[in-house]
């Protein structure tokens, strides 16, 4: 991996150093850019798999809460539990809308009725902060067929889905992920067995736990090779930063 010639800040580069000079690693100027292109790649990383999951949990919400109710069943409160707050979900569809930028989308809210939009259209206007407050809501036969999509036993569904948000925006923004314990924990998995293997031996809040975490859910979309390789290559290739991501995800084993 090349040295970067990206500028970066003065507090970043502090950053760095302090966290490689904390392990006992070399904190010279040329391995504070060496980290910087590591966690960036990580981070690109995270994204890639976290954008399928996010794809896939708008078509799964479309598709189940459609067979439930019709295209429009996010307008149904019998789709969520007593306590949800269904008001605020219709503020929030509305002030998402309001917002839009798609062409399509702006022309069926053109009147500004909920009932000439679908959930297909309004999920893309919608954060993944949101997708996970409503999936959050559902009742729960409905969050069920969902979880098991997954392949995510039912009850740990919202936490992970508050985990990977947490996740998601850390990349998004750049935040560090080398040497970092995320805010927001995922969940203790008992089950299914696959994943609680997968995550033996991976601290939680870790970089290493949430990439194997991560991975597990977009699987249930499709083969991550790609995702794989580029994680495998990178460790690799620089074995010693391993011990600031918590351990080397076993998906991404040699």
């Amino acid at each position: 991996m090349p040295d970067t010639t990206v500028p970066t800040s003065r507090y970043r580069t502090a950053q760095f150093r302090q966290a490689l000079r904390d392990r006992g690693l070399d904190h010279s100027g040329a391995s504070v850019r060496r980290l910087h292109e590591f966690d960036s790649t990580l981070r690109s990383v995270s994204l890639g798999l976290s954008e399928r999951i996010e794809l896939a949990l708008r078509g799964h919400l479309d598709a189940a809460g459609a067979a439930r109710s019709g295209s429009h069943w996010y307008l149904d409160r019998r789709v969520f539990r007593d306590a949800f707050d269904h008001r605020a979900l219709l503020r929030h569809a509305r002030a998402a809308l309001d917002r839009t930028a798609d062409p399509a989308i702006a022309s069926a809210w053109r009147e500004r009725r909920l009932e000439r939009v679908p959930f297909g259209m309004l999920a893309e206007e919608l954060s993944l902060g949101e997708l996970s407050r409503l999936t959050g809501g559902l009742e729960p036969g409905l969050r069920d067929e969902i979880a098991d999509a997954f392949q995510l036993p039912p009850p740990t569904l919202r936490p992970c889905l508050q985990h990977l948000t947490h996740v998601r925006n850390c990349c998004a923004h750049h935040t560090r992920l080398w040497g970092r314990r995320f805010r927001v924990p995922p969940p203790t998995f008992r089950s299914p067995p696959d994943l609680v293997a997968r995550l033996d031996g991976l601290p939680k809040r870790t970089p290493a736990h949430s990439l194997e975490l991560l991975a597990h859910l977009a699987e249930t979309v499709g083969p991550c090779d790609r995702h794989a390789a580029a994680v495998r290559h990178l460790l690799d290739e620089h074995d010693h930063l391993v011990v600031g991501i918590g351990g080397r995800p076993t998906w991404a084993a040699t």
